[in-house]
């Protein structure tokens, strides 16, 4: 919740970080009972303007968004962010690196394309799931921002606080 926050934030300022993983989001763990999630690595980030996309590539393969990859345009938007928090989301369940046996170009081809995305467990709860889905749709206009994906994660936390002890999921316990 506290990366959606961050990145609220960031686009509320005309901001696309463009390098959104788990690597660039930094954790202080002084309070246990309340670990606090710091975006970080502004080296790409762009102020959004139409955004245009110049001198190369932008971001992590596995992160970026088809319309980084595909050529098409060099306009881009805030969309961008939202596709890699959908990684994020997949690497927070997961614990792993996305296509982290795969060459470059299958990678790409396979965004692009949009036959790629990482595999979601069995045990992913159903509106983490779909969160992670939408936020990697490949329509940048379908998927949700940053405050409906704020929205969406605080409703979970709250019903997951409500859920009897013995019913959590394993989403919950993968977290």
């Amino acid at each position: 919740m506290d990366a959606a926050f961050g990145m609220e934030y960031l686009h509320s300022r005309n901001i696309v970080h463009f390098d959104l993983k788990c690597d660039n989001l930094l954790v202080n763990l002084k309070d246990p009972s309340r670990p606090i999630c710091k975006v970080a690595d502004f080296g790409l980030s762009k102020i959004k303007r139409n955004t245009l996309v110049t001198g190369g590539v932008r971001g992590t393969l596995p992160w970026m968004a088809p319309e980084l990859l595909n050529g098409g345009s060099n306009k881009v938007s805030e969309k961008v962010d939202v596709f890699s928090f959908g990684i994020v989301l997949w690497e927070i369940l997961t614990g792993e690196e996305p296509y982290a046996n795969m060459h470059y170009g299958a990678i790409i081809g396979g965004i692009v394309n949009n036959t790629l995305r990482p595999p979601v467990p069995s045990f992913c709860d159903p509106e983490w799931r779909l969160l992670m889905e939408q936020c990697w749709a490949p329509d940048p206009m379908l998927r949700p921002s940053f405050p409906e994906i704020a929205r969406r994660l605080r409703t979970m936390s709250a019903a997951s606080i409500t859920r009897p002890q013995g019913l959590a999921t394993q989403t919950q316990l993968s977290k």
